[in-house]
C-alpha cells in the first residue's frame, strides 16, 4: 500500500464527480471498469446501462454539484476497498416562465471495491449507501454577470485557457 495508490484512487473519485456534474458521460465511464457493477438506487448493473440512466435522470438537471470526502481507502496489492462520502446538490430547470426551481440535497456513501489492471485503478464495484434525500423550493438569487456553471464543455474549467 502506497500514498501514491491512495491519492490515485481518489482522483478517480474526483473526475467521477466533474464528469457528472458536467455531463461528460465519456469521462464517467473511464472510472470504471467495463465489466464493472453498480448499485445506483434505482438502477442496478453495468456502466453502459448506468451511463444511460445518468442521461435521463440528468436531463431536466441544470446545476449539479457532487462533493467528496472522507474517503478511506484500504489497499492490498492490486485490490482497494474504499469508502467515501458524498453530497449532492441537484437543482431541477424552471418550469415554464416562473423564476423557482426544485433542489435536491442527497446526503449518500459510494462503498467501492475499486482495482488495479494494467497500471491504472478504477471502480470495479460500486453500492451507493443512500442516507437521505430532500427536495426544496428556491429561487436563484445569484446576480446575472456572474460566471455560472455549464453542464457541458461550456464550463469555464474547459474552456480557460492557460
Amino acid at each position: 500500500m502506497s500514498l501514491a495508490d491512495k491519492q490515485e484512487i481518489t482522483e478517480v473519485l474526483y473526475r467521477y464527480a466533474r464528469a457528472v456534474d458536467r455531463k461528460d458521460f465519456d469521462s464517467v465511464a473511464l472510472c470504471y471498469f467495463d465489466d464493472a457493477i453498480d448499485n445506483h438506487g434505482g438502477y442496478i448493473g453495468t456502466v453502459d446501462g448506468l451511463i444511460e440512466d445518468m442521461k435521463l435522470r440528468h436531463k431536466t438537471i441544470d446545476s449539479s454539484i457532487h462533493c467528496i470526502s472522507n474517503v478511506l481507502i484500504d489497499v492490498n496489492g492490486d485490490v482497494a476497498q474504499c469508502e467515501s462520502y458524498c453530497l449532492c446538490f441537484l437543482r431541477q430547470e424552471r418550469s415554464g416562465s416562473g423564476s423557482v426551481q426544485t433542489l435536491a440535497t442527497i446526503k449518500c456513501r459510494y462503498v467501492d471495491r475499486f482495482e488495479r489492471r494494467r497500471g491504472e485503478w478504477r471502480i470495479a464495484d460500486r453500492i451507493v449507501v443512500f442516507d437521505e434525500s430532500r427536495e426544496d423550493v428556491i429561487e436563484n438569487v445569484l446576480p446575472t454577470d456572474w460566471v455560472t456553471q455549464r453542464r457541458s464543455f461550456d464550463d469555464p474549467v474547459f474552456t480557460r485557457t492557460p
